[in-house]
Protein backbone atom coordinates (compact mmCIF):
# COMPACT_ATOMS: atom_id res chain seq x y z
CA UNK A 1 0.00 0.00 0.00
CA UNK A 2 1.55 3.17 -1.25
CA UNK A 3 0.55 6.14 0.78
CA UNK A 4 -0.17 9.27 -1.57
CA UNK A 5 0.68 12.63 -0.39
CA UNK A 6 -1.05 15.47 -1.54
CA UNK A 7 0.88 18.01 -1.91
CA UNK A 8 0.41 21.56 -0.30
CA UNK A 9 -1.16 24.37 -2.52
CA UNK A 10 0.32 27.68 -1.83
CA UNK A 11 -1.83 30.57 -2.59
CA UNK A 12 -0.51 33.04 -4.95
CA UNK A 13 0.28 36.84 -4.15
CA UNK A 14 -2.94 37.63 -6.15
CA UNK A 15 -4.85 35.20 -4.05
CA UNK A 16 -3.70 36.64 -1.18
CA UNK A 17 -4.09 40.57 -2.00
CA UNK A 18 -7.88 39.61 -3.26
CA UNK A 19 -8.18 38.08 0.29
CA UNK A 20 -6.75 40.88 2.32
CA UNK A 21 -8.94 43.60 0.17
CA UNK A 22 -12.11 41.52 0.49
CA UNK A 23 -11.26 41.39 4.32
CA UNK A 24 -10.66 45.63 4.08
CA UNK A 25 -13.83 46.12 2.35
CA UNK A 26 -15.86 44.31 5.06
CA UNK A 27 -14.16 46.01 7.71
CA UNK A 28 -14.49 49.20 6.23
CA UNK A 29 -18.75 48.14 6.01
CA UNK A 30 -18.41 47.31 9.63
CA UNK A 31 -17.18 50.48 10.67
CA UNK A 32 -19.66 52.95 8.93
CA UNK A 33 -22.03 50.70 9.71
CA UNK A 34 -21.15 51.72 13.23
CA UNK A 35 -20.58 55.45 12.66
CA UNK A 36 -23.98 55.34 11.01
CA UNK A 37 -25.28 54.16 14.56
CA UNK A 38 -23.21 56.44 16.56
CA UNK A 39 -24.40 59.36 14.72
CA UNK A 40 -27.78 58.49 15.30
CA UNK A 41 -27.81 58.00 18.73
CA UNK A 42 -25.79 61.77 19.05
CA UNK A 43 -29.11 62.81 16.77
CA UNK A 44 -31.48 61.56 19.40
CA UNK A 45 -29.64 62.75 22.10
CA UNK A 46 -28.96 66.31 20.52
CA UNK A 47 -32.64 66.89 19.62
CA UNK A 48 -35.15 68.64 21.67
CA UNK A 49 -37.23 66.65 24.02
CA UNK A 50 -40.83 68.57 23.65
CA UNK A 51 -40.38 68.97 19.30
CA UNK A 52 -39.68 65.10 19.54
CA UNK A 53 -43.16 64.41 21.68
CA UNK A 54 -44.74 66.93 19.48
CA UNK A 55 -43.62 64.55 16.37
CA UNK A 56 -44.58 61.32 18.49
CA UNK A 57 -48.45 63.48 19.03
CA UNK A 58 -48.74 64.28 15.39
CA UNK A 59 -47.60 60.91 14.41
CA UNK A 60 -50.23 59.53 16.96
CA UNK A 61 -52.77 61.83 15.45
CA UNK A 62 -52.36 60.95 12.17
CA UNK A 63 -52.76 57.43 12.41
CA UNK A 64 -55.82 58.24 14.53
CA UNK A 65 -57.04 59.92 11.98
CA UNK A 66 -56.66 57.46 9.26
CA UNK A 67 -58.42 54.85 10.88
CA UNK A 68 -61.08 56.96 11.54
CA UNK A 69 -61.48 57.51 7.83
CA UNK A 70 -60.52 53.73 6.84
CA UNK A 71 -61.64 51.56 9.99
CA UNK A 72 -61.52 48.42 7.64
CA UNK A 73 -58.25 49.04 5.61
CA UNK A 74 -55.35 46.99 6.68
CA UNK A 75 -51.69 48.95 6.60
CA UNK A 76 -50.65 47.45 3.58
CA UNK A 77 -53.85 48.85 1.60
CA UNK A 78 -53.35 52.34 2.91
CA UNK A 79 -49.51 52.18 2.44
CA UNK A 80 -50.26 51.16 -1.77
CA UNK A 81 -53.21 53.89 -1.54
CA UNK A 82 -50.69 56.41 -0.75
CA UNK A 83 -48.24 54.98 -3.43
CA UNK A 84 -50.40 55.38 -6.19
CA UNK A 85 -51.49 58.89 -5.88
CA UNK A 86 -47.53 59.59 -5.26
CA UNK A 87 -47.18 58.01 -8.71
CA UNK A 88 -50.12 59.83 -10.56
CA UNK A 89 -49.52 63.38 -9.04
CA UNK A 90 -45.34 63.45 -9.09
CA UNK A 91 -44.02 66.57 -9.28
CA UNK A 92 -47.65 68.39 -10.21
CA UNK A 93 -47.68 71.54 -7.65
CA UNK A 94 -51.24 72.09 -8.63
CA UNK A 95 -52.32 68.63 -7.60
CA UNK A 96 -50.39 68.63 -4.31
CA UNK A 97 -51.68 72.26 -3.56
CA UNK A 98 -55.21 70.65 -3.68
CA UNK A 99 -54.13 67.25 -1.67
CA UNK A 100 -52.77 69.48 0.99
CA UNK A 101 -55.81 71.73 1.21
CA UNK A 102 -58.03 68.79 1.15
CA UNK A 103 -55.84 66.94 3.60
CA UNK A 104 -56.40 69.83 5.76
CA UNK A 105 -59.83 69.83 5.61
CA UNK A 106 -60.08 66.18 6.24
CA UNK A 107 -57.66 66.25 9.62
CA UNK A 108 -60.37 69.07 10.94
CA UNK A 109 -63.37 67.12 9.78
CA UNK A 110 -61.73 63.93 11.55
CA UNK A 111 -60.58 66.13 14.64
CA UNK A 112 -61.39 64.26 18.25
CA UNK A 113 -64.32 65.82 19.88
CA UNK A 114 -63.36 67.56 23.15
CA UNK A 115 -65.71 65.97 26.19
CA UNK A 116 -67.48 63.41 27.11
CA UNK A 117 -69.57 61.19 24.89
CA UNK A 118 -73.35 60.68 25.51
CA UNK A 119 -74.71 57.66 26.40
CA UNK A 120 -75.81 57.36 23.01
CA UNK A 121 -73.45 57.15 21.13
CA UNK A 122 -71.46 54.72 23.08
Amino acid sequence: MESQTKKRHRRSAEERLADLEEKQRQTELRLREQLAKIEQQKKSLQENPRAKREREAQRRSLMDRVSRLVPDWEPTQILAAIAEVRDRVGDNHHALQELESHGNALMQELKPRRGRRPRSAL
